[in-house]
């Protein structure tokens, strides 16, 4: 991305909203994982990733926050 990475738009997206966050990436470095995941990430994919995978997760992530809603 030209102008900022994941991180920072993690840490945009987490000041002002709480919708899931799934991030997809070609970083594999176990401090990758656990640095989006301490800024908000609700998952962290790996590339290469298959699309059944990643809807599996987005249908997962769904599932969980709708029924969060009281």
């Amino acid at each position: 991305m030209p102008e900022l990475d994941g991180f920072q738009v993690l840490d945009l997206i987490r000041q002002r909203s709480d919708i899931p966050i799934i991030m997809l990436t070609a970083k594999s470095e176990a401090t990758s994982v656990h640095r989006a995941l301490a800024l908000g990430a609700d998952d962290y994919v790996r590339k290469p990733f298959s699309a059944r995978e990643v809807v599996a997760r987005v249908k997962a992530k769904l599932r969980h926050a709708t029924s969060a809603v009281p």
